[in-house]
């Protein structure tokens, strides 16, 4: 049976979907979600936390280092102050929560059949969006 990881496996990689073609599957495929994970507070006494540690959305946009490291330096900036690492922490993370939180709304919506159809029609609006979020 050909599903449609093969057809992507061999659109992206075709070599390997080539040596791979006809081989069974080592069991069903498996998904895993919703990854939301949040944190009431960053900080607690002396400790800062930043990356997945400090809450995160989900991992589907891929912008778990660049966040985390966004983190990372807004926690160097305000070691010995909590409450500025705290406002930084959502500032730093705001563009990430709100679309990566929209993306997935709308892919749980009735409307979730028009998310592929409308990044294939309009790659600019998508492109745009991954852009705001690599800053």
């Amino acid at each position: 049976m050909y599903s449609y990881f093969d057809a992507a496996l061999a659109a992206t990689f075709p070599e390997l979907g080539e040596r791979l073609a006809g081989a069974p599957p080592a069991g069903p495929v498996h998904g895993a979600g919703p990854l939301r994970r949040r944190s009431r507070r960053r900080t607690a006494g002396r400790v800062r936390l930043v990356g997945d540690a400090s809450g995160y959305v989900d991992a589907l946009t891929g912008e778990g280092v660049r966040v985390g490291l966004a983190q990372a330096a807004a926690v160097v900036r305000h070691l010995d102050d909590a409450a500025a690492y705290e406002r930084a922490w959502w500032r730093v993370t705001r563009d990430y929560r709100l679309l990566t939180a929209g993306l997935l709304a709308w892919a749980r919506s009735p409307a979730r059949g028009a998310v592929v159809p409308v990044a294939r029609a309009w790659p600019g609006l998508y492109g745009a969006v991954v852009e705001r979020l690599a800053r």
